[in-house]
């Protein structure tokens, strides 16, 4: 396969490339059980996909902390509802990435793969990540939804970000952890790599994935094998 003939790697931020375990510690600090961390994030994915239905759209921060101050009026913190929100937030912004994204990214660049990111969070607390990561510099893009009509999975956020990267979407492979993004992608018209890290099974209801692996190294691995024949 030739560098002209390699799909565009887009990556997914929140949960593909960011390890989302330490928010668990985060609510836990204000006093909450841990596991509402996941209850948080996955509200503020919903509230981002109601308006994306509408073709409507407001930035991640905003909906993070409209859904963090509806849980704590039902699980309060131990301290004031602002702060606590704010404790949130920050703690969302200083997240790790996972420990085989570094050598995964490294691989996929020193092969020549152009590779960009997509994200429903801030280009902000992307770039963060990925920078503490050590791999910004390997990112040719680092997109928000921000500056799209609307979230992914919707169909107008893929391709605002193709419009970007200069290529047809068919020219990209979207990879994410979560299918409901991959099955957006797919009906978008890109290929598509799941990122399953914990042996999950593939729901039924989603367009199966062209590529599944555990990690990005496993990725590496995979594409500079050129073991799937994912050509242009």
């Amino acid at each position: 396969m030739t560098t002209d003939q390699r799909p565009v790697l887009v990556f997914d931020v929140n949960e593909t490339l960011s390890d989302t375990g330490p928010l668990h510690g985060v609510f836990e600090e204000l006093g909450l059980p841990g596991p509402l961390a996941q209850t948080w994030l996955s509200g503020v994915l919903r509230e981002g996909f109601a308006l994306a239905v509408h073709g409507e759209s407001q930035p991640f921060a905003v909906l993070g902390e409209a859904v963090a101050r509806s849980l704590f009026a039902v699980h309060a913190p131990d301290r004031e509802v602002e702060e606590a929100v704010r404790h949130v937030r920050e703690g969302m912004q200083r997240l790790p990435v996972h420990p085989d994204v570094s050598p995964g990214i490294e691989a996929l660049a020193d092969a020549g793969f152009r590779i960009v990111a997509l994200t429903n969070g801030s280009e902000a607390t992307a770039e963060g990540l990925l920078e503490r990561g050590g791999v910004r510099q390997h990112f040719e893009h680092v997109l928000s939804v921000d500056d799209a009509p609307c979230w992914k999975p919707a169909p107008e956020a893929y391709a605002w970000a193709s419009g970007v990267w200069g290529l047809p979407l068919e020219r990209a492979l979207m990879i994410a952890a979560n299918p409901w993004d991959l099955h957006g992608a797919a009906r978008a018209g890109m290929r598509t790599a799941w990122m399953d890290r914990h042996g999950a099974p593939w729901p039924g209801y989603a367009r199966t994935p062209d590529l599944r692996v555990s990690g990005v190294r496993e990725l590496a691995a995979r594409l500079c094998g050129d073991a799937v024949g994912l050509r242009a």
